[in-house]
């Protein structure tokens, strides 16, 4: 049995200092899956808000989304 009161066979897990295992989140994954299945009106809106603000931001999401 593991020092841990969770059990995993994943060994990629992180626990914290309680114990608990912590989830890996890929935030800029996660939002290319949000913008992917967005209306694509919508999806654009975003996307051309989010240039206005960092254009560079907007066109690695643009070509990321590009190849899904």
């Amino acid at each position: 049995m593991s020092s841990s009161k969770y059990e995993t066979q994943n060994k990629d897990v992180a626990f914290n200092k309680e114990g608990e295992p912590q989830v890996a989140v890929d935030g800029f994954r996660q939002v290319l899956e949000m913008l992917r299945i967005a209306d694509p009106a919508f999806r654009e809106s975003l996307l051309k808000r989010l240039a206005a603000r960092d254009r560079q931001l907007a066109a690695d999401l643009r070509r990321d989304l590009n190849n899904l």
